[in-house]
């Protein structure tokens, strides 16, 4: 079967990434035109080790940031994740981003834990994002809100579907249109764990794709080939073919539309501050 994970088992090393042409058949992001996007990095808790991206995400609140669930992942005993918001090379550590080490992150329950639905996630930060004109939540869809025509995805994935992808520093974004569900099925037929929760996007030629690192990146709504002035978040980098961008193979996304209730229910538990008790007697 030639699926692949865009996960933590498939995502390489950034420390020896170059600069690159582009996220499959995209180009890079004007600086900071894409202000809800963010970099998951492994912080090796070593200031000679420079954190490694290994996911994306999408910012909700100044607090709360949307994922995939796989990108729930560790590399070294006294390292931690930090997200970071506002960036755009995340190579050149002069820049001017945020940094915030993850406080909790919460994995759909019903999540598998390798190529299934419900690859979702929720993360918050101990210290809030400052928001501004960089750093920027987007907008989440109506329940089960379905949508046709393109939409932009965005990342810091390999931009080549090599046994051993080249990565770039710059943000990359590429415009995909979207296939409806039942066409994802059929091009689809050899594989289980397609659900109708899921999103899917790409060309017939596999000309454009997401790729490994791209992954728990959003897929949101655009006006033309900009993205729109008040985006909606769409979909979740989940998987897709390997090697990435192959015909007739969309890539697949976790539908955020179906899982509002979810992502509502889980801010709200961790937003609210504990009630304190009084004694009985």
């Amino acid at each position: 079967m030639d699926l692949f994970i865009i996960c933590a088992s498939l995502i390489w090393n950034l420390a020896s990434a170059g600069e690159v042409n582009r996220i499959i058949g995209g180009e890079e992001a004007v600086p900071h035109e894409l202000p809800y996007q963010v970099s998951l990095q492994w912080n090796y808790n070593n200031d000679s080790i420079r954190p490694m991206h290994f996911c994306g995400g999408a910012l909700l609140s100044d607090r709360w940031i949307v994922t995939a669930a796989h990108c729930s992942t560790s590399y070294t005993d006294t390292g931690f994740i930090e997200v970071v918001a506002g960036a755009h090379n995340i190579a050149d550590r002069q820049e001017d981003n945020q940094r915030r080490r993850v406080d909790n992150m919460t994995v759909h329950k019903q999540y598998c834990g390798t190529v299934c639905p419900n690859d979702i996630a929720l993360i918050q930060v101990a210290i809030p994002f400052t928001l501004g004109e960089h750093v920027k939540p987007i907008r989440l869809p109506q329940r089960n809100e379905e949508f046709r025509g393109d939409a932009l995805v965005s990342g810091w994935g390999a931009t080549t579907p090599a046994m051993v992808p080249e990565y770039p520093d710059k943000l990359r974004k590429a415009l995909l249109p979207l296939v409806a569900y039942d066409e994802c099925r059929q091009l689809w037929y050899d594989v289980s764990h397609l659900a109708n929760t899921n999103v899917c996007a790409g060309p017939e030629d596999g000309s454009k794709a997401a790729c490994s690192a791209d992954s728990g990146g959003p897929l949101v709504t655009v006006n033309g080939t900009r993205v729109a002035e008040d985006p909606v978040l769409i979909g979740l980098v989940s998987w897709g073919p390997f090697p990435c961008a192959s015909p007739w193979r969309p890539n697949v996304f976790t539908g955020v539309a179906y899982f509002i209730d979810w992502i509502e229910e889980h801010m709200k538990k961790q937003d609210e501050p504990e009630q304190a008790t009084e004694p009985l007697f």
